[in-house]
């Protein structure tokens, strides 16, 4: 654990630069949320000089992390040799920035804080111990960061290259004695780091080097004695972002915070219900609320995230999200064609969320006549489950969806399997097309149409955004268990799975 601690902490400070970065700023609706007293520019602007032993470049680049991107915000030619100088009137964004060669290698990553009038020395060797810093208390402490660390790395390659040697030539002796020399030294480094992040907590780089640290889980046990997981998972969900200073914005511009942040809401929270992440979300959130920039950032990031997922169920934390900010008026950054777009998105969202009842069909088949109609219930089935199955005769991936949809009904029903009846709901408009397309496919299940009915289903179950094909899937109680379209070969383990869950539910009720 220690010895991948070590490793981690290297490799986030003696990164490389890898393309081209993009030749923006950071976003400008960002920019606007800056308006806590504390994020105002300063007026004495920024000056910051770099010396640069045996630099050959007619020109260098600042840059700036943010969004697992590298963001241009200056370059300057040589005001001497080796010398480049950075200066205007206003400040820089607070952030981690990369120093970058004409031909996009890395010099040196550096904070820039509150004091944006500093110099560094440095040469094109990338050797730490050969840099020095001047009137930048930060930017001096992470100089002794990766100063320690490149000693400490040294040593620790050739005390493991030398147990590794007598391990091999079995000196048990010998290869425990540097084994116990590679955990020295990486206790060594953890009293340094915490040493660091005690010293300067308000310090960007402290607040850094203290969310890299791992979320200790207390031991958990059930009554016969076994580790009780499920309560270490909920403790490191509820517990994750405790070593984050959420109230920062300036973690923004910091490489690891974009990959934490994919983590917790694409890996730790994937497998929760819609339910769970919504309280996660609020509680997220929350944290973010007293600084602007960061709450700005994070909404929209978890607004794009959650409304583009393809996840069952993300639908509705993305709804969740909207109702409790953006339809709040929390989002002040947003005018109003884009608070009335999440409304009306919102609106369309609600009837057909997972959980939700959804009405009863009444739509008549292809007898549809003056004289000779007959309709067919959507409730009036009988089998467990209800696919409600939206096509045009005249779209392409319908016909090819329907026949997969026959070979898994007809697969299902020959071995007696079958659990589920097929409502199939026909909406084109020209109503011979539809009579002609039921007749030549002669699909053995429910087939309606001819764009009657006992309410506007096109609109209610959102087919005109959605588009077709279009899937749904109820249960006996007529709830949505599933609001999109999934391929028709997993809906037999998809009827599985939930019923797993809801056994799992009452069992646990």
């Amino acid at each position: 654990m220690k010895k991948t601690f070590i490793l981690l902490l290297l490799s986030s400070f003696f990164i490389g630069i890898s393309g081209i970065f993009a030749q923006n700023d950071t976003p400008k609706n960002l920019q606007k949320s800056r308006n806590n007293p504390a994020n105002y520019r300063d007026k004495d602007g920024h000056e910051l000089v770099f010396n640069i032993k045996d630099s050959k470049d007619t020109l260098v680049y600042l840059v700036i992390h943010y969004n697992e991107k590298l963001i241009l915000k200056d370059s300057v030619k040589p005001a001497a040799k080796g010398k480049f100088v950075f200066k205007g009137a206003d400040r820089y964004d607070d952030g981690m920035y990369s120093l970058v060669s004409m031909d996009k290698k890395l010099y040196l990553n550096f904070i820039l804080d509150n004091n944006q009038h500093f110099e560094y020395n440095l040469d094109t060797t990338m050797n730490p111990e050969n840099f020095s810093v001047k009137n930048s208390p930060e930017n001096a402490e992470m100089l002794r960061f990766q100063k320690k660390t490149a000693q400490a790395s040294l040593l620790a390659s050739e005390w493991a290259k030398k147990r590794k040697e007598f391990d091999e030539a079995g000196n048990v002796d010998s290869a425990n004695f540097y084994k116990d020399k590679l955990a020295g030294i990486n206790d060594e480094m953890t009293a340094f780091i915490k040493e660091l992040i005690d010293k300067n907590p308000d310090f960007l780089f402290s607040k850094m080097q203290k969310s890299y640290q791992s979320i200790e889980l207390p031991e958990m046990k059930n009554e016969d004695g076994t580790p009780d997981y499920q309560r270490q998972a909920a403790y490191y969900r509820l517990h994750y972002w405790d070593n984050f200073d959420l109230g920062d914005h300036r973690f923004i511009y910091i490489p690891s915070f974009e990959p934490k942040l994919k983590e917790y809401f694409q890996k730790v929270l994937y497998y929760q219900e819609a339910d769970t992440i919504n309280k996660y979300v609020d509680i997220f959130l929350k944290k973010t609320e007293k600084d602007t920039f960061m709450y700005h950032y994070c909404t929209d990031w978890l607004s794009y995230q959650f409304e583009t997922s393809k996840v069952i169920g993300h639908d509705a934390v993305f709804y969740h999200i909207a109702k409790t900010n953006q339809l709040e008026g929390k989002c002040y950054w947003l005018d109003e064609d884009i608070i009335a777009k999440y409304r009306k998105r919102v609106t369309r969202l609600e009837p057909i969320l997972i959980g939700k009842i959804a009405p009863e069909l009444f739509i008549p088949d292809t007898t549809l006549t003056d004289d000779m109609t007959k309709w067919h219930s959507s409730y009036r089935i009988n089998k467990p489950y209800t696919i409600l199955w939206f096509y045009d005769p005249d779209c392409p991936t319908c016909k090819k969806e329907s026949k997969k949809l026959r070979a898994v009904y007809d697969s299902l029903q020959a071995i007696g399997k079958r659990n589920f009846e097929v409502y199939a709901v026909g909406n084109d408009s020209d109503t011979d097309r539809w009579k002609k397309y039921v007749k030549e496919n002669n699909y053995p299940w429910i087939q309606v149409g001819g764009n009657k009915g006992n309410m506007d289903y096109l609109e209610y179950f959102n087919i005109y955004e959605m588009g077709n094909p279009a899937m749904f899937i109820l249960n006996s109680r007529h709830e949505i268990i599933l609001n999109k379209r999934i391929d028709m070969n997993n809906i037999p383990q998809f009827l599985e799975e939930y019923e797993k869950m809801e056994e799992a539910k009452r069992k646990q009720e």
